[in-house]
């Protein structure tokens, strides 16, 4: 379970410099966009769910002009780093919200975007749920996530100082798809790559992760500082992880497509923004 107000802080806190270190989240939300060339589509109305600092609502926006765009993340201030001009902005569609509970009516939109975001829910078939019922049938989902293997590098150095939680889990890209499918989702497809980041040194690898929002948000984290010693053996632990390249440190990435069948497993209720 995740403290959704320790998330919404620390992206908050993130919003100035996320796109100074994002390299992997961009990079991905390249290769995300570009999927869109195979699918031949004229959608009205998108959604970019955990829109951070926009990178999908530009890209979407771009390739289909004369679609409406909603931008929904849970982080007002990552919100705030929107253009300030133009009819995207004029219209209001920065939307500050949980993505568990989308403030849409039902079979709202022709797309539904994410990269990077779905790995901080709590209750992925909730959410997959939520994003089965606003997406129009025959819509399409399209998304990045993370699998197991991310961030294995400052997994196993907290393993060999202590067994607390310190790393988030990632879901495998089969539990992914199985959850697809009981949301209703139509033929669901999933692949997954490795995109190896290098550092010259922990502090270095450390300042950029703190720079994209990442940090332990889990409800069972310790609730004091971590000790010095703890600290200093973590960073150790660390650097012996260091190659000739640096210190390595890996995010598996996974692509996830769908489209919309309308149905849903949630119940059909007002929503706020028609």
């Amino acid at each position: 379970m995740f403290d959704y107000a320790q998330v919404r802080a620390r992206f908050n806190r993130a919003h100035r410099s996320y796109d100074q270190y994002a390299v992997v989240q961009q990079e991905a939300g390249r290769r995300l966009a570009a999927r869109f060339d195979w699918l031949k589509l004229a959608p009205t109305r998108i959604l970019d769910l955990g829109a951070g600092t926009g990178q999908m609502t530009r890209a979407l926006q771009a390739r289909y002009p004369k679609a409406a765009v909603f931008a929904l993340d849970l982080a007002e201030e990552m919100l705030e780093t929107l253009p300030k001009s133009g009819r995207w902005i004029k219209r209001k569609r920065a939307v500050c919200a949980d993505m568990h509970h989308l403030p849409f009516a039902t079979g709202s939109f022709d797309i539904v975007i994410s990269n990077f975001a779905i790995q901080w829910s709590h209750d992925l078939g909730l959410l997959l749920a939520e994003i089965a019922r606003v997406l129009a049938p025959g819509g399409v989902l399209s998304f990045t996530t993370l699998g197991p293997e991310s961030l294995r590098e400052c997994r196993r150095a907290w393993a060999a100082v202590d067994g607390g939680s310190h790393i988030h889990g990632f879901l495998d890209m089969h539990d992914v798809g199985d959850a697809m499918v009981r949301a209703c989702l139509a033929d669901p497809v999933l692949d997954q790559e490795q995109l190896i980041l290098h550092y010259p040194d922990a502090m270095t690898l450390l300042r950029e992760l703190r720079g994209v929002g990442v940090g332990n948000t889990l409800f069972d984290r310790s609730s004091g500082l971590t000790g010095r010693h703890k600290w200093q053996a973590f960073l150790a632990a660390l650097e012996a992880e260091k190659t000739g390249a640096g210190i390595p440190l890996t995010y598996e990435v996974v692509y996830g497509l769908a489209w919309g069948s309308g149905i849903s497993p949630m119940s059909e209720e007002p929503r706020k923004i028609p």
